[in-house]
Parts: structure tokens; sequence; C-alpha cells
């Protein structure tokens, strides 16, 4: 419609045709905005719906006014401009004023007072910028179609049009939350245009009377009104529901552009008319002075209202939102400006990952409130307790040194959240300062946590020098860890697994040597670094070398098997099956001839470390269970992994030769290995006693010095090289 009034009225300029032909096109576009109005009533609901309905009724008040006015064209007589009734001006003037008032009853989300008081003073700014110009445009109007009734009136219906425009503008600059998509806002601003634009038209026009200004802007009315609608369903179609709220945080910024918009407007105005008269008349002084206060007390109330809303971002930042504990930022502050003696204990909830994934995020954040709770009562009203992020808390304590004991005994007191009662495990980290190393202190705190919560259960760490030194250790570990295994300084060796009673050598285990540094020295540094993925994966590729060269060289049946152990970390690593495939591909060693030793710590959580023994299960990996008895709820592992093999811990072996009790275990668990099906393992057998009684009670293989200490590949070789002369003597 808005395009056809367009080429209607340049074809108009060149030829006439009859009046009512320009207004076709303006009464359907009116309608068809008022359809569009009504469907977005129809498919959204509460403050939405409302406001559609209401602009659905605005617009059909102008779209009777348009109505009216092609009437009046045809009915009326010209008196120095087109013929506009009162009935039509009247109408033009509800359906505005309607319009305006769905505009301010449209919810904004609440306002603190410096906020309201900001928006009236906009509303304000905008009435006198729009007074000033309002005087200097019924200056020219009255020049150009005089002083009659009907021009007043059409004035009155212009200036309306023009309110309405300017509510919108200054409603979106203004709202922090809204129902209403902004974009449909902005599509309805530029209506206010339409009074004045078609006054303006009327002027150009005049030389056409078979056209008409307003005629000429209400398709364009339908238009921006029809797309305004569209917004709003493509709103409804994103997923935005039936009366969404949306949130403007800028909103702020983009009101403080409305005083600044209007005082732009108004000196382009005044300067403009100063240079063409020479003067201003006394409203536009006025109005200008008036103006410029307006704005100095808004920016000034907006001044006072940023500087609140820092001080709430402040004190924000320094309190955590779930517990209403300090923040880590208040802690670490007020942990470096202590200025006496003073003791900082850090806390880390064990298993809250566990509890939280296990019962749900509810039940998560309400155990982290109640034991914010018990912290608080514990520590007493001098200390400063604070939630850290996530599981852990702090606690800067100047007096009550008997704070962590308690702590520790209420571990034994459950927890209500959320219905369920639950026993919280704690590590803990402490240490003690004065004002001399308060800037240190938090530091040293988190490094007996650290060191806490590598240990095994609640426990507490108090910091000490050789903490230090420890890390400093860890670190030197590290950075040789990474250079050793790119300059090749790692090698296996290899400890016999036999045959009971005969010794006959069955299988090894590969264990990874480094220079003089013990195992224990450098394996728990590579599981921290996480170099325990890329040396885990060099000692498989190694061991199924030697495994196949055993093979090639002694037969296939020469060794049963040859086992790695693979840590709890590699058993994360999604790609740990791929690489084991890779390797047994690489070198052609059967599946089977490869045993893949795991702790049942490591698979105890079940998750990604059972699905990993799951799929090297699957290649035909053997799984075994190492220090069997030892770790977490051994029996019911053996139900849910997929075990081939058990291996007895050496501390049960030990009691072997001793009284029943001692022995009980030793032979419940071969009991239950052979009802299962599943091959044990007797570790650390060190005399030929130990390897009798295994054997009576019912073992038939064993590792341990008493058969051979780790040993060089060439060793093996060579162990093997004579059992196969035996078997052949």
């Amino acid at each position: 419609m808005a395009v056809a009034e367009v080429v209607l009225i340049v074809a108009g300029t060149r030829a006439a045709y009859p009046v009512l032909l320009v207004w076709v096109p303006a009464v359907a576009g009116l309608a068809a905005a008022v359809t569009a109005f009504r469907g977005a009533a129809v498919r959204t609901g509460g403050d939405l719906r409302a406001f559609w309905r209401r602009v659905a009724v605005a617009m059909g008040f102008v779209l009777l006014a348009g109505i009216s006015q092609a009437i009046d064209v045809l009915t009326l007589p010209w008196s120095g401009m087109p013929p506009i009734g009162t009935r039509t001006l009247c109408l033009y003037v509800v359906g505005t004023v309607l319009a305006i008032t769905a505009l301010l009853r449209l919810p904004d989300g609440g306002r603190t007072w410096r906020q309201l008081l900001t928006a009236v003073l906009d509303v304000a700014v905008v009435a006198v910028t729009g007074g000033i110009a309002t005087s200097q445009y019924i200056g020219w109007f009255m020049n150009r179609f005089g002083v009659s009734e009907s021009a007043w009136w059409l004035n009155i219906a212009m200036i309306a049009i023009a309110v309405a425009g300017a509510v919108v503008v200054v409603k979106i600059m203004t709202l922090r939350r809204s129902p209403i998509p902004r974009a449909s806002l902005w599509w309805l601003a530029p209506i206010g245009l339409a009074g004045p634009l078609s006054t303006l038209l009327m002027t150009a026009l005049r030389p056409w009377p078979h056209l008409n200004g307003s005629a000429a802007v209400l398709p364009f009315v339908g238009l921006f009104g029809a797309l305004a609608a569209h917004a709003q369903h493509r709103r409804l179609a994103a997923g935005g529901g039936g009366s969404p709220w949306i949130a403007h945080p800028s909103a702020g910024r983009r009101g403080s552009a409305v005083p600044l918009v209007a005082t732009g407007l108004i000196s382009l105005l005044v300067a403009v008319v100063f240079l063409r008269t020479g003067h201003l008349s006394t409203v536009q002084v006025a109005g200008t002075t008036m103006l410029l206060l307006l704005v100095v007390a808004r920016q000034a109330i907006a001044l006072a209202e940023n500087n609140s809303l820092l001080d709430t971002v402040a004190r924000q930042a320094m309190q955590d939102e779930l517990t209403g504990l300090f923040s880590r930022r208040y802690f670490t502050e007020a942990v470096a400006s202590t200025t006496g003696p003073h003791t900082v204990v850090l806390i880390d909830l064990k298993e809250f990952r566990a509890i939280n994934d296990g019962l749900g995020p509810a039940a998560g954040d309400a155990l982290l409130t109640a034991y914010a709770e018990r912290l608080t009562t514990l520590a007493g009203r001098h200390a400063v307790v604070a939630r850290l992020g996530g599981d852990e808390f702090g606690l800067l304590l100047t007096a009550a040194p008997d704070t962590v004991d308690r702590l520790l005994t209420s571990g034994a007191e459950p927890l209500s959240a959320a219905g369920h009662e639950l026993l919280v495990e704690v590590s803990i980290g402490v240490t003690d300062g004065d004002a001399t190393d308060a800037a240190d202190s938090y530091r040293r705190a988190e490094l007996a946590l650290r060191e806490a919560m590598a240990g095994a259960g609640g426990q507490v760490v108090r910091y000490d020098a050789t903490l230090e030194r420890q890390l400093s250790r860890r670190a030197t570990v590290a950075a040789d860890l990474r250079r050793g295994l790119a300059a090749g300084e790692f090698h296996l060796l290899y400890q016999p697994i036999v045959n009971l009673p005969d010794g006959r050598l069955v299988g090894v285990e590969s264990l990874v040597r480094w220079g003089d540094i013990s195992p224990a020295g450098f394996i728990p540094v590579a599981e921290d670094t996480g170099l325990i993925v890329e040396l885990g994966a060099w000692i498989l590729d190694t061991a199924c070398a030697q495994a196949a060269e055993w093979r090639h060289r002694h037969g296939p049946d020469a060794l049963r098997s040859v086992a790695v152990n693979v840590s709890a970390r590699q058993l994360l690593d999604p790609a740990l099956p791929e690489i084991v495939a890779a390797a047994l591909a690489r070198h052609d060693l059967p599946a089977r001839q490869l045993t893949i030793e795991i702790t049942e710590t490591a698979v105890f959580g079940g998750g990604r470390a059972l699905a990993s023994v799951t799929a090297l299960s699957e290649l035909g990996v053997n799984i075994a269970l190492d220090d069997f008895g030892t770790g977490h709820s051994s029996l019911g592992l053996l139900r849910t992994c997929p075990v081939d093999a058990i291996k007895v811990d050496k501390s049960f072996v030990d009691g072997l030769g001793g009284s029943p009790q001692q022995e009980a275990i030793a032979i419940a668990l071969t009991g239950i290995a052979e009802t299962m099906g599943l091959r044990t393992v007797a570790e650390g057998v060190e005399t030929a006693e130990q390897a009798q009684r295994l054997y009576e009670l019912g073992y038939r293989q064993a590792q341990g010095f008493h058969f051979a200490r780790p040993l060089p590949a060439e060793a093996i070789d060579e162990m093997l090289g004579a059992q196969q002369n035996r078997i052949a003597a």
C-alpha cells in the first residue's frame, strides 16, 4: 500500500484522476495495521496482550479518521487547504490519545525513586523541547493556512500525533524491562512524524487538488504498525513465550541520550531562527533556559543514581550471592590487611561434586548454604567467613584457636539439605601469621589445603617450610619429567609372574624407571601435571613392542601376558582405548597377550573411567584389579567392572603362616575368585614359606622378590630361553 501510494502521488503530479483514488491505499494500509495488531494480541497474553489490544483500538480510530477524511474531501468545501472536518480531527486526536495511553501503561519493570525522578525529568525535557518546536511550528502553520477554527483543530491533531511519537521514543530510552520487544517500539516511533509530515505535504501538494498530504503518509503509518507487529511475531517464533519479560540493562545509558538529543535539536532550531530573523521570541528564550536547567537537574540525579549503582555493585562484589557470606575478593583483601596475629583456614568439601551430581543442584546449593551457617556459628562473630567459590570456604580468625578442632568434630553431625541428611567430610589447610607476613598468608593456606586434598580422607594440614620445599621440588621434577620424556631417558623393567608351585614364568609386569629417582617420586608429579598421559602412552607402546619381540623369538605361547599399569588420570582420557588399539596393531600383538592393571579407587566412581575399562575389555585386553582388597567396595566392583584377574595385595600375603584370622582374607579372596572364574595373582611374595602356603590355599600365580626382582628385557629373554630349553629336554 505504501509503494502504491508513492506511485499514485508521483503520477498525480503529471495527470489528474479521481480524488478518492489516493485514499484507497491509505485506508487499506491502516486496516492492515489494525489486523496485525489484533493478530499480535491473539498470540500473546498478560500485559503484552493488553498492550496490543489497546494499540489495535487506537489504530482503529485512526482508520476511522482516514475514512472520515476521505468523505470530507468529497463533501466539504475547499478553503485554502484540503478540507478536513471536526469529526475527522476528533477521531485522529482520540486515536492518538489512546496510543499514548497504551504506551504509558506499558510496564517497565519497576524503578528506584531516583530512576522515577529521572524519567519524569526526561518527560519534562521532551515537553519543553516539544513546546519550543511547537511555537515555531504554529507560527509557520498560521502563515500558510490562516487562523480559522479548522486550522486550529488541525494544529491540535498534528501536535498530538507528534507527542505520541515523542512518548514512544522516551519510553524506549527509559525502559529497563519490558514484555514487548524493543524492535516493536522502534517501529512504532516514526508514526509520530506522520502529523507534521502530512502538514508539510499539504503545502507541497496544493497545486494538485486531487492529491492529499494525509493520504500520502497514512499507508506508511500502517506499514510501520505492521512491522511492529511482525517484530512481536518474530519474538514469539524465536521462543520468547506468550508474555516474555525482556531485560534492557543498558536502558539507563540509552536514556541519557534523551536530554542530549533534545538540547542538540533545540540549539540547532534556535540558531536557525536567530540567523533567519535576527531575534528570538520570549517563548524560545524562556524555553531554552528552562530546558538547560532541566538537563542539568536530570544529569545530576543520573550521576547520583550511577554512584548508588556503583556502591551496590561494590557491595555485591564483596558478598557471595548464594550463602550471604563474604566473597573471595573481600576475604583476600581482609587477610592482606590484617594487622595482628591471625589464622587463615581454607576448607574444601570432599565429594561435593558427587553429591551435587547425584542429588541435583538444588540439594548442592542447600548443602552449601547449610554448611555456611555451620561455619558462621562455629567461627564466632569476630571471624571473617567467606565462600571462595564452588565448595571452598575460608575463615580469618584472630581468636578462638580451637575452631579447627571444632570444625573436624562437627563433621560427624549430618547437615540437612533439601530433605537429605548428609555427612560432610572436609580437607583443611591452615596457616598462622602476623602483620609482617599477612600478604602471604592466603597463599600459604592454599598450599596447605592442596596438600590436605591430596591425602586420603578428610584431614588438616598446617603450613610449614617443608611445604614450600616440596612445591619447589615438584616443580623441578615436573620440568625434568618433560625434558626426560623428550630425551628418551625412561626405560622399562619387567617383574616375572610365575606359576605355583613350579615357578614357571607365565607373565611379566612392566615397571617404568627414570634414572635414580624412585617411581614414588615422579609418578604422582606426572599425575598432577597430566604428563602421565604422554608417559603412559610411551609405556604402552614400549611394552607392546617388547611383548611382540618375545612372541616372535620364543613362540606365541612362551609368555601368556605382559601387564601395564594404567593410572586413574589415564582412564579419564577418552582416547585411551584408541591408544591401546593402535599400539597392538602397530606391533601385531594379540589383545589377549596384554593385561591392563587398574586400581579399585580409579574406577570406584564409575563414569568416564569405567567406560574406558569397558572399551578396553571389548578390545580383548585382559583387565586386572591391582592391590585388590585395599580400595573402595572391592566385591561390588567384581560385578560392575569387566575384570579377568585380581592381584591380592602384599598386606594380605604378609599375614600368611600366622593365626587363622590373619589368613582369613587371603582364603576368602581365592574362593571368591574361583567361584567367579577369575585368575588370582598373589603380590609381594618374599619367602618360600609364603609361596608354599599360597599354593595350599589354591593360588596358582604369584610374583615377588622370592621369585625375581624387576629385570631388564634382556634378562627376561634369557629366562624364556632357558625355560624353553628345559621343556625341550
